[in-house]
């Protein structure tokens, strides 16, 4: 792997949004990884990495069996980062250095720190990297602005609905529309159904017409 594709690789599973800040991330990690070589690794681990990382691996001077927790911490301290980046830059980079070595250098270097053996297993082909720590997260279902990520509307399809578009007494709502007013159903006209018919109204005058005065 030469070096263009190492900062690229890096710098994708990173997150990073500039190449300058990939870069600034694998020097660091690189001269960290040489503090916890033996100079014998170092030089081992070197000679299967591109040039500016195996010059920073080889440049830094041993300090000792540190944890992976002091590699993390370390690393965040000198790029002025959160712990938390610091240990996603850590990963990404160990991860794509397990990729660059040849395989014996790899396993030779995994013996060596049997703590941190994972950090340089090479990703699984067609495996996609983790979301990272510098990408904002999605949406969440019902708060965002799109048809994928919206708030869902009704269960029930338009073909089930039975909207109540009209008021109480109006005629769309009556399975017989027109009742009072068909001859086979109605009560009668409008003023038998209101009783003002002579039938059934009220009487006039008790006295007759011709004992009225003129």
């Amino acid at each position: 792997m030469d070096y263009e594709r190492f900062v690229e690789e890096v710098q994708r599973r990173a997150g990073f949004e500039g190449r300058d800040e990939a870069e600034r991330a694998i020097a660091v990690a690189a001269r960290t990884l040489g503090e916890r070589l033996l100079e014998q690794e170092a030089v081992a681990v070197a000679g299967g990495l591109p040039g500016p990382v195996a010059a920073a691996v080889r440049g830094a001077a041993y300090q000792g069996d540190f944890d992976r927790d002091e590699l993390y911490d370390r690393i965040a301290r000198r790029e002025g980062a959160p712990r938390r980046f610091g240990m996603e830059h850590a990963q990404a980079v160990c991860q794509v250095i397990g990729e660059a070595l040849p395989e014996a250098e790899r396993l030779r270097l995994q013996r060596h720190l049997p703590d941190w053996a994972d950090l340089f297993t090479p990703r699984a082909a067609g495996a996609p990297p983790p979301r990272p720590v510098h990408a904002p997260a999605p949406p969440e279902v019902g708060h965002g602005s799109t048809l994928a990520t919206g708030r869902p509307g009704s269960r029930h399809p338009l073909s089930e609905a039975h909207p109540a578009t009209a008021h109480a007494g109006s005629v769309a709502r009556s399975d017989e529309p027109h009742a009072e007013t068909k001859l086979s159903s109605s009560r009668g006209l409008t003023q038998e159904r209101l009783g003002d018919t002579l039938a059934e109204g009220r009487p006039g005058p008790e006295r007759p017409v011709s004992e009225t005065q003129r």
